[in-house]
Formats: structure tokens, C-alpha cells, sequence
């Protein structure tokens, strides 16, 4: 293989051409040989993360920059192909734009190994997750263990298995956002429902029974058309109101239920301390 021109300058030449070189251009030369994929993983970059969108026919993975520029994306497409009998997958780059190709039965596996490509490459994490899973034929993962925030979003219920996957063995480590329907008998490990903030906003959230809602725990919890009444709403708040949490900050609770029984008059105002509440105490 000829030896490409670039690396013929001394190390120092070299790290101070590849921090000038854009994020997908430097991932195109990553993929030549191993030296050049250990130089740019030694390059300093502007990239903070990746934010991931999950569609029907496409997935997206876009690179996050600390610059406030357009934000470069690579596109995993569904493309039937005639099979070559080879593992190599089909690639281009035009302008800010990755294209790669691959058949329904591999798409998502062709995500898991470019996004653990792109995070050994840039050692950046996960920050956003967008998932639209209507119509999305088959069983679904993500493929990777973590990000900062989840969205969800569709018209149509998710399946069961498909979000007690995603809750269950995805560490979620900020905001959890669920606009979308959630089938009445849906059940997951309560543990997995700890973020800092927890909206459930779809047109039906009657799987937030009693015991899921008093298992939450959340800093910030929304939640829409439930079936929780106001019994249920008070054993949380006195379990807050006697409790030492410094990290409860707002509910906002809306259900489809009457809601008779709300007693809040044995509850009186207490003198602020340190030692029972954070900073967003009332």
C-alpha cells in the first residue's frame, strides 16, 4: 500500500494538520489503515458527543461539536442489495454527510458496531436518543448501554419487550421522555424508572400504577392521563414530607380519574435545613 503524503511529516506536522481537518474527513482517514486510525484517535477535536435517531427505514447518528456550526450526521440506511458474499460494508461521504447501506436483518447490528467504532475512535458519549418506533417491523434494540437523554415518541403503542429492553438495559443517566402510547399490562424492573427527570406524556398512562408510581424516583416527574387518584398521590408526598431527600424537585401530576381526597391541612410549613432539603426545597 502506498504510503499516503501526510504521514511522511514528522508526528508534530501531522497532529497540527489533523486538528484543522473536520470530524468526518477524519473519520474517512481512520478507516485506511491502523496508524492512521491511532492518530486521529490522539487528535483533538471539538466533538463534546453523539446524538442517535432511531426512524423506520433510518437510523442517524450526529456528531455534537462544542462550535456552533451545521451538525455532520452519518446515515444508516435499509437498501436491498444483492449479497456479494463479503462483510464489508458499503460507504460513502458526500459534503457533511456519511451514507452506508445495509438490508433490514443487519441494519441494526451495522449501528452497534458504528457507534462503538465512533466512541473508541473519539471517546465521546452518547448525549441524546431519539426513538420513533412506529412501524418499526422488527423486535428492536439499541445496541449500546448508556446515553444522557431518551426520547420517545410515536403514535402507536410500543411493544412490550421493545421498551422494557430500552428501560431496562439502557442506563439513562438524565432526562427520560416517553410521548407515546404504552400498552395498559406493560410491567419492568421498577429499579430500571431512576433519572433526574421522568415525563410520561402520551394520551394513556395507565402501566403507572401505584406501586410503579411510588417506586419513581426522580427529581422531576410529569405525568399525563394516569389512573393514580389522590390516595395515591398523598403516600408519595408523605413519604417525601417526612423523608431526608434533598433531590425532589416538582411533580406534575394530571389523571384521568376523579380526584376527591386530597388533604393537605395536617402538613404545615417547616423552618428550611440543610440536613432534610436540597436548594429546590418549598
Amino acid at each position: 500500500m502506498p504510503v499516503i503524503p501526510l504521514f511522511k511529516l514528522p508526528v508534530l506536522c501531522i497532529d497540527k494538520v489533523l486538528i484543522n481537518i473536520d470530524i468526518l474527513s477524519l473519520v474517512s482517514l481512520s478507516l485506511i489503515s491502523k496508524r492512521s486510525k491511532r492518530l486521529v484517535r490522539t487528535t483533538k477535536t471539538s466533538l463534546t458527543g453523539f446524538n442517535i435517531k432511531f426512524y423506520k427505514d433510518v437510523t442517524e447518528v450526529q456528531f455534537i461539536t462544542s462550535e456552533k456550526k451545521e451538525v455532520r450526521s452519518w446515515f444508516f440506511k435499509i437498501e436491498e442489495k444483492e449479497s456479494s458474499g463479503g462483510q464489508v460494508m458499503e460507504m460513502s461521504f458526500k459534503d457533511d454527510v456519511i451514507y452506508s447501506y445495509h438490508s433490514a436483518n443487519d441494519i441494526q447490528q451495522s449501528v452497534k458496531l458504528g457507534v462503538e467504532y465512533l466512541r473508541d475512535l473519539f471517546a465521546k458519549p452518547i448525549l441524546e436518543v431519539f426513538l420513533f418506533p412506529d412501524d418499526i417491523p422488527y423486535p428492536f434494540y439499541i445496541g449500546f448501554k448508556e446515553c444522557n437523554n431518551l426520547y420517545m415518541k410515536g403514535e402507536k403503542a410500543i411493544r412490550n419487550e421493545d421498551l422494557k429492553n430500552v428501560l431496562e438495559n439502557v442506563l439513562i443517566k438524565s432526562v427520560c421522555i416517553i410521548q407515546l402510547p404504552i400498552n395498559a399490562d406493560f410491567k419492568c424492573n421498577n429499579n430500571a424508572l431512576k433519572f433526574n427527570e421522568f415525563s410520561s406524556l402520551a394520551k394513556e398512562a395507565h402501566w403507572i400504577t401505584r406501586e410503579v408510581f411510588l417506586n419513581l424516583k426522580c427529581s422531576r416527574i410529569y405525568l399525563q392521563h394516569t389512573l393514580l387518584d389522590a390516595h395515591d398521590f398523598m403516600a408519595y408526598f408523605e413519604r417525601w414530607y417526612y423523608s431526608n431527600d434533598k433531590h425532589f424537585e416538582v411533580m406534575l401530576l394530571e389523571t384521568d380519574k376523579t380526584f376527591n381526597g386530597l388533604r393537605l391541612d395536617g402538613f404545615h410549613p417547616i423552618p428550611w435545613n440543610t440536613q432534610l432539603r436540597g436548594q429546590h426545597f418549598l
